[in-house]
């Protein structure tokens, strides 16, 4: 069988655990011997087996004896939630080892690798490096640049505006739009608005279309706390929410007693956001609005990429456009979209031009 071949399976493998896998990324391995595939595995979900393990608990170890495993990403070399993986294959007898890229988190990047080539493992890289990257952009992009992958998110009329009129919310897309952004919400591990979309709009920044082990964590930046007291993210439960305070407030005690809902007051810019997020291991931030809040996004240079649901409606006159503030605006490219038909809406997606 050829390495291409068995890589393509890998990844097809990989993609099964989506976003079940959270921070971890999605990884995918076969294993094969005598030219023929005696099992396939993946990382089915955050903290469980990795895609190793998953195949080598399938097939006896005189099987695996001799192997070849192909993998998507390099074989941990370290104690996490799980024993490493570079261990468990050197076990295991197994002759060669395929990966598809070298894994960029720093406990790892290239020690997996190391450790088979010293206990007389045959290993071999750069299989489908590119498709496989593709499985796991925001975590590769995270432990290269140190900070999440940040996107803005809006929906918008074809004249580019956000609201009819200031204060007032204004629903634009249409049904097929609105799936279709519930899952890029389930893509990411943050979501951030400002205090403008939470007092027009009272989001619940939930994912509601599909249950996740580990849904995103609701950010809201805001002058104080007291506008949210009553708000639908401030009130507990299940996800945390991190009001992102400029000051202090009487309010913060009361909202800091409700479950998971904390208050942190800092002079919040967007790098000061990139920054705890990344310290949190947050590794992709879904920036919703406001529009200025994107625009101070934007000014800061920390948009990776932006997704536009475009609805076929005119606002016109003083409606809000989207990305409208008073902050110096910065040029950014980005490469060329890629554009999907939702019934009469179009999703609108445009990544930044970027040298790794």
């Amino acid at each position: 069988m050829l390495a291409t071949e068995a890589m393509r399976l890998a990844i097809a493998q990989a993609r099964l655990g989506g976003v079940a896998t959270y921070t971890n990324p999605q990884v995918g391995a076969v294993l094969v011997k005598d030219d023929r595939v005696i099992a396939v595995g993946y990382h089915h979900q955050f903290g469980g087996d990795h895609a190793e393990v998953d195949v080598l608990k399938q097939v006896s170890a005189a099987v695996a004896k001799g192997a070849t495993l192909i993998v998507t990403l390099e074989p941990c070399s370290h104690f996490g939630k799980t024993p490493p993986c570079c261990r468990r294959i050197v076990s295991a007898g197994i002759a060669k080892v395929i990966i598809g890229q070298l894994d960029p988190h720093p406990v790892v990047a290239g020690r997996g690798r190391d450790y088979l080539l010293a206990h007389d493992v045959i290993v071999e890289t750069g299989c489908l490096t590119a498709q496989v990257k593709a499985l796991n952009p925001h975590y590769n992009w995270f432990y290269t640049h140190q900070r999440p992958w940040i996107t803005l998110k809006a929906a918008l009329t074809l004249d580019g505006k956000v609201n009819a009129q200031a204060g007032q919310r204004s629903l634009i897309s249409n049904q097929a739009a609105y799936v279709d952004s519930q899952g890029l919400r389930s893509q990411s591990q943050a979501i951030l608005i400002g205090e403008r979309t939470l007092t027009t709009d009272d989001p619940a920044l939930t994912v509601r279309l599909q249950a996740l082990a580990h849904p995103p964590v609701r950010l809201i930046l805001l002058h104080t706390s007291d506008v949210a007291v009553d708000r639908q993210v401030a009130q507990g439960g299940i996800v945390p929410t991190y009001l992102l305070c400029r000051q202090a407030s009487t309010s913060d005690g009361l909202l800091a007693r409700r479950a998971n809902v904390h208050v942190l007051v800092d002079d919040w810019t967007p790098t000061k956001i990139s920054n705890w997020c990344a310290q949190q291991g947050w590794q992709s931030l879904l920036v919703e609005g406001g529009s200025h809040v994107q625009a101070s996004f934007a000014a800061a240079g920390l948009v990776d990429e932006v997704v536009w649901y475009l609805a076929p409606t005119l606002f016109g006159g003083t409606a809000l456009p989207a990305i409208q503030g008073p902050t110096k605006p910065q040029a950014l490219a980005f490469q060329a979209p890629v554009v999907t038909p939702l019934g009469d809406n179009l999703k609108v997606q445009w990544q930044r031009k970027v040298v790794d």
